[in-house]
């Protein structure tokens, strides 16, 4: 009976050993397959975050601002009507492409170009305005109502839309913006916003292209500026005759022009702003060496009573009418007392090369006439020509330079 009892007690224990056997192994195994799961899971959240990466898009504005999309943007806001200059550089048959509204500043501000942008691409009359961003009119609800992926605004825009707390708002919304400029600073800014837009728009190859160009004509403009001895003060009176006189600016776009193409910006000392006025007297007193009028097409939007008119320059202005309302501005007050028009150095350019990746165009016509020697080879008027031949989809008329030969005239 005892043998027996020895003999079941190790059977049980034998089974007892083999049960708890069995029981480890298996609970190993659930440990391995879940490891194993949770290995599985991490790699794929891995190759997950990698294929998001692969279409993931980062931006860098010229703010020095990094913005980051998931993909390449489809639907593009563009704050600034006047973008369409640099959308039009990278492709000129589809310059509104993934474009699903724009600012209303293009048709006021460049009335001849819109007109002519207008018949050139007809879609366009059907894109939807948002208003002005620096000025308070455009709200949060009416960007998120075009779903757009990215905003595009100017550096005008982002200084405006902080004050007015339209940033806060976008930034609450969760819309993305980047900045371009081609105003404030355009030496240092232009290129920097047209490869900017080539990213956005997936065009580098053609951003490069302009780029490149630019380049070698700003910086051969600039060698030659930066031998010379001779800097003649020079005076732009911004929108001339539109503004009472006389608007100019301070070390800031057709400012910057003029002390790259070997000249003196008078507002450079005149303003502690970045622009305002400066009165007839003052100008008498400073009797600057050239004074170079920014004009347009604005006789539909001037309603001021005074007898002088505004520089009349543009896509549907004929040399004869650019000469006339130039010399019109002379009627200013004071304006007979000024040395510069009377040694032949008075001038008018289009307002809108200001704000204009073509800005190099007036920097070389500024040149021109700050030291004809100097740069008796450049064509400004070839390069415009050029220029809309490659990049606008419409071609160059009109007149956007004068000068005012008084001596020839009396």
């Amino acid at each position: 009976m005892t043998t027996k009892r020895v003999i079941l007690g190790s059977l049980l224990a034998a089974s007892a050993l083999a049960i708890s056997a069995c029981s480890n192994a298996a609970n190993d195994a659930d440990t391995i397959a879940t490891e194993a799961s949770a290995v599985a899971t991490k790699a794929q959240e891995a190759k997950d975050k990698a294929d998001a990466d692969k279409g993931a898009v980062t931006f860098t504005d010229v703010k020095g601002r990094t913005v980051t999309l998931d993909k390449a943007p489809e639907r593009v806001i563009l704050g600034e009507g006047r973008g369409v200059f640099a959308t039009s550089i990278l492709d000129k048959d589809h310059p509104l492409d993934k474009v699903v509204a724009w600012g209303s500043d293009l048709k006021n501000a460049a009335p001849t170009w819109y007109a002519n942008f207008m018949e050139a691409v007809p879609e366009a009359k059907d894109l939807p305005e948002i208003g002005n961003m620096a000025k308070g009119d455009v709200t949060v609800e009416n960007l998120l109502s075009f779903n757009p992926d990215l905003v595009v605004m100017t550096a005008d825009h982002y200084d405006g839309a902080q004050t007015n707390g339209l940033l806060d708002k976008m930034d609450a919304a969760g819309i993305n913006y980047v900045v371009t400029d081609f105003r404030q600073h355009p030496l240092e800014n232009t290129t920097k916003s047209v490869a900017l837009l080539g990213e956005v728009f997936g065009k580098q190859d053609k951003a490069k292209q302009f780029n490149d160009e630019w380049t070698t004509k700003v910086d051969a403009v600039k060698k030659t500026a930066e031998g010379l001895d001779d800097k003649p003060s020079t005076f732009i009176w911004r929108a001339a005759g539109l503004k009472d006189c006389c608007s100019t600016v301070n070390k800031s776009n057709l400012g910057e022009l003029v002390d790259a193409a070997g000249g003196k910006n008078l507002g450079d000392t005149l303003l502690d702003t970045e622009s305002g006025d400066v009165t007839a007297e003052k100008l008498i007193a400073e009797q600057p060496d050239a004074i170079i009028a920014t004009g347009g097409s604005w006789a539909a939007k001037k309603d001021k009573p005074e007898a002088v008119p505004h520089a009349n320059l543009g896509y549907d202005t004929d040399e004869a009418t650019a000469q006339a309302t130039l010399q019109g501005l002379l009627a200013t007050p004071g304006f007979d007392e000024l040395k510069a028009p009377k040694d032949d150095e008075f001038f008018a350019v289009w307002h809108q090369f200001y704000d204009s990746p073509f800005n190099y165009i007036a920097l070389e016509q500024f040149a021109k006439w700050l030291h004809p020697e100097d740069f008796k080879d450049l064509d400004p008027q070839k390069d415009l020509e050029q220029a809309h031949e490659k990049y606008v989809p419409f071609k160059a008329k009109g007149t956007f330079f004068v000068k005012d030969n008084v001596k020839d005239n009396a």
